[in-house]
């Protein structure tokens, strides 16, 4: 058992105590344990095997209920088994290939915009990108224009999402209500923004084979709609979940790509046989190495750092006695980073991934989009987008760090450049005909 201590490095912080003890211990926060997983097998017990004794922590799911109501994230049992089946075909492989071209174009149309030299924050171009990109597959609606004020408005809602999880409530936030309020004002401009998308598809009427098409089809066993509420909790889930992973993945991806030469010549060289101007998604499988290299960046930077579960009763885990409703923490960064599972954990390294390599890890070693039944739902969609884009914008640009830069992960919410991620594009001449 070890005390918590407030620390600026969070990840270090979780890394430290595992390597000093072990993949099973508990921080106490005054007379509360967190118990902290990092073990493939406990792991895999809990999300897995036993995955109906626990639930979501209720400290995650108020934080994000306060932004994302009682949507996929955050509901539990026969309610959230109804709503994972309606959300379901939205995401089958049928639907995803019409994706693809969408995901490409929107690509292309922001390097258009890219200037040869010129340095951007690959984190703010990335999740304006898959911002647009997920509003249009999923809601067919176009956002671009709006994409920077989302982001800001994103950037408080889940800061203050992360805050409240970690406990961190400083004695000015409680004095001066500073933070609330902006958190408030950001998800009311929020909702408004959900709230118009949803007003455009019922104005316009047909079903355009969209995920929020179906939505407001959907009816329930006594033939009733969704109600406006739920339907916007789902927009709203899909909406945060549907960008700010991907965008995290592959600012991540770009940043490693940029510093390994070889790894970027490769990925060239996969691509050099396609001879569409466009990538399909049909043409991903010629390109294996790409899919090696994103799972690989989210092994290193995970999506989400960590996965959170209550037990629903008394139950014994690791030979331990644990207490219902204590708090749980799969740690995935630390799990990711055990060199009893990967040697050399902070070398970037996606040979990994090969098929052989990637079928010898143990059950629930990996998890960039969680594990058992409440795995991500879009984890083929975010897949398939992360690699369509990173291959998209290679073959166009070479990406350079800036020397003085330096880079460090923050965990907010969700995994991410601490203070953006510059870089500098370089554009590559036209391939030959």
């Amino acid at each position: 058992m070890v005390a918590l201590a407030r620390s600026i490095d969070t990840l270090g912080f979780m890394l430290k105590n595992a390597r000093e003890f072990g993949p099973f211990y508990a921080i106490w926060i005054g007379d509360n344990p967190i118990y902290v997983v990092s073990d493939p097998a406990l792991a895999h017990e809990i999300l897995v095997e036993r995955a109906s004794e626990f639930h979501k922590a209720d400290l995650v799911k108020e934080a994000v209920g306060r932004f994302a109501g009682n949507g996929l994230f955050t509901n539990e049992g026969d309610f959230w088994r109804r709503q994972r089946k309606l959300a379901q075909p939205a995401f089958h492989h049928h639907r995803i290939e019409a994706y693809a071209a969408i995901m490409v174009q929107q690509t292309l149309d922001l390097l258009a915009t890219w200037r040869d030299r010129e340095s951007i924050d690959m984190a703010e171009e990335m999740t304006r990108l898959t911002l647009g990109i997920v509003n249009k597959t999923l809601f067919d609606v176009d956002v671009r224009s709006q994409a920077d004020h989302i982001g800001e408005l994103m950037k408080v809602i889940l800061s203050n999402a992360n805050d409240r999880i970690n406990g961190y409530d400083p004695v000015w936030g409680r004095i001066f209500k500073t933070k609330d309020r902006r958190e408030m004002n950001a998800i009311r401009e929020l909702v408004e923004v959900i709230d118009g998308i949803i007003e455009n598809h019922r104005q316009r009427g047909e079903d355009r084979g969209d995920l929020l098409s179906m939505l407001l089809a959907a009816r329930d066993e006594d033939g009733n709609p969704m109600s406006d509420q739920q339907l916007r909790d789902e927009v709203i889930t899909l909406f945060v979940a549907g960008h700010e992973t991907t965008a995290n993945a592959l600012a991540w991806s770009f940043y490693l790509v940029a510093q390994h030469p070889v790894v970027e010549a490769r990925l060239l060289d996969e691509g050099a046989s396609l001879t569409g101007e466009m990538l399909t998604l049909r043409d991903l499988a010629q390109l294996p190495y790409s899919d090696q290299v994103v799972k690989e960046a989210m092994r290193l930077y995970p999506p989400a750092g960590g996965i959170t579960r209550q037990p629903i009763h008394d139950i014994e885990l690791g030979g331990y006695a644990i207490e219902e409703g204590s708090m749980i923490t799969i740690s995935t960064y630390v799990m990711h980073h055990d060199p009893n599972l990967y040697p050399d954990p902070e070398r970037f390294d996606p040979e990994r991934f090969t098929p052989e390599n990637e079928a010898k890890l143990p059950k629930q070693a990996y998890l960039p989009f969680g594990g058992g039944p409440r795995i991500c739902i879009g984890n083929s969609f975010a897949l398939m987008e992360a690699r369509l884009i990173l291959m998209t914008v290679l073959q166009r640009f070479q990406l350079e760090l800036p020397a003085s830069q330096k880079v460090r992960a923050e965990q907010l919410f969700t995994l991410r450049p601490k203070g953006g991620l510059k870089m500098i594009v370089n554009q590559r001449a036209p391939r030959a005909a």
